[in-house]
């Protein structure tokens, strides 16, 4: 048995997801018979988060995430797709609702951004809700609110199964997709 481990740090948009969703789908020819992956977005493009999130559902491999510092907006969602979920003690997860590029809309256009918002609230909450402890009320107001839990709260709401440290063993091998500012 061997695990394929993947350290990821950085925002959800196409080039990172597509470095990922790579690393995710390579893993079998590197012979891993688990992908662990410590995982850490600040968010970013949620139908890139989408992509990843059922990559790693329908992964033939098994997909651990672990979260190593901030789990915000989509990333959440990516997170929950894995069926094993761990977390550092001081991680950090953030839920709010969709935004819209900033632009000039017309009656309609503002119209048809309202709706797509909404769509995508609804979305994220029940990918939420359905993967968690929190029933889809519950997410839709933490999600208005803006809400921050720490690794235990999260814990608590079934989000995070686990609370334990993580460290990539000597030798292993890895593969690292990372955003250094």
């Amino acid at each position: 048995m061997m695990d394929f481990y993947i350290i990821f740090a950085g925002v959800i948009e196409q080039g990172f997801a597509s470095r990922l969703v790579a690393a995710i789908n390579n893993a079998g020819t590197n012979g891993a018979t688990k992908i662990i992956i410590l995982f850490s977005s600040l968010g970013g493009n949620i139908q890139e988060g989408f992509t990843i999130a059922s990559v790693i559902q329908n992964s033939k491999i098994p997909v651990s995430l672990h979260a190593n510092n901030n789990i915000d907006s989509i990333a959440n969602v990516i997170y929950l797709s894995a069926k094993e979920r761990t977390a550092e003690s001081y991680a950090k997860f953030y839920l709010h609702g969709a935004t819209t590029p900033q632009a000039a809309f017309d009656e309609k256009g503002l119209k048809e951004q309202m709706l797509a918002i909404k769509t995508e609230n609804a979305r994220i909450a029940q990918f939420v809700s359905e993967n968690s402890n929190l029933n889809f009320k519950k997410v839709q107001a933490m999600m208005r609110a803006g809400t921050t839990m720490t690794a235990q709260q999260a814990l608590g709401c079934g989000i995070v199964q686990e609370v334990v440290h993580k460290e990539v063993p000597a030798g292993a091998v890895i593969e690292e997709i990372l955003a250094i500012n």
